[in-house]
């Protein structure tokens, strides 16, 4: 009976310390949770900002005044290869 009894004050030690540590984990858990939607939140405002960033750079390069020969050769070349591919992609798509 004694043993019985040592047995199950023992194991209610180990499940108070078991919830203790379930309390700490579950806190830390919280924490990086909150963290992690904060850098989220930030990589998104930085990804948003790096397309504004490209498309104020992409407009301003596309400025005539300020294109100079050989960047308004090479926007030519790639414009007219995205009308060549839709065309083939319209042809294609034709029977």
């Amino acid at each position: 009976m004694v043993d019985l009894k040592l047995s199950l004050a023992q194991l209610q030690e180990k499940l108070q310390l078991l919830i203790k540590q379930y309390g700490v984990l579950d806190k830390e858990n919280q924490q990086l949770k909150s963290a992690l939607t904060k850098h989220e939140n930030q990589s998104k405002n930085l990804s948003e900002q790096l397309k504004e960033a490209q498309l104020k750079l992409t407009a301003s390069m596309m400025r005539p005044s300020e294109i100079n020969s050989i960047d308004k050769e090479k926007w030519e070349k790639q414009i007219d290869q995205y009308i060549k591919e839709i065309d083939t992609a319209i042809k294609n798509l034709n029977p």
